[in-house]
């Protein structure tokens, strides 16, 4: 599979969530917290400021596939790293968004910001036109310095 992440770079790896795992690849900023099952980063496609990921350690594709330890492990790292975005007075909202396409077990937190609220409703079926603007608009050096900024100041709060 090749990729290109928000910073231009092109990465050809089986499974991009193996490859963040594993270290091969590092997501914009690195990673803001690891647990025993699970790593929580950046998206490493989409620039968009605090847009998260908590990805499986291990290659799962279905949250069925977790033992009940491992799913309070998921949501309690989930429960966290909504609350640190509370921290973002720019953030108006988030939603929880899991699927089983990708073939890895992830799970993305996407804030919404202001921009979004003028441009998109807020109905799930929006999503990737906001995943698509953010892609061609957001690769600004301002826009990622700020994700950077971000990260590390989740890592702080996290950790």
């Amino acid at each position: 599979m090749r990729t290109v992440d928000a910073l231009n770079g092109k990465w050809t790896v089986k499974c991009i969530g193996c490859a963040i795992v594993s270290k091969e690849v590092t997501p914009i900023g690195g990673l803001i917290k690891e647990t025993q099952n699970f790593v929580l980063h950046q998206d490493p496609e989409i620039p968009i400021k605090n847009f998260l990921i908590i990805a499986a350690k291990k290659h799962i594709k279905s949250i069925v596939e977790l033992s009940a330890e491992q799913n309070v492990e998921l949501f309690d790292l989930c429960y966290k790293a909504r609350k640190a975005l509370l921290s973002f007075e720019d953030i108006t909202d988030c939603k929880l968004i899991q699927e089983e396409q990708s073939g890895h077990f992830h799970l993305w937190i996407l804030p919404r910001y202001g921009w979004m609220n003028e441009k998109f409703d807020n109905s799930l079926t929006f999503v990737r036109p906001i995943m698509k603007y953010a892609r061609e608009n957001h690769k600004t050096q301002d826009n990622l310095n700020e994700i950077v900024t971000s990260v590390e100041r989740l890592r702080k709060i996290m950790n």
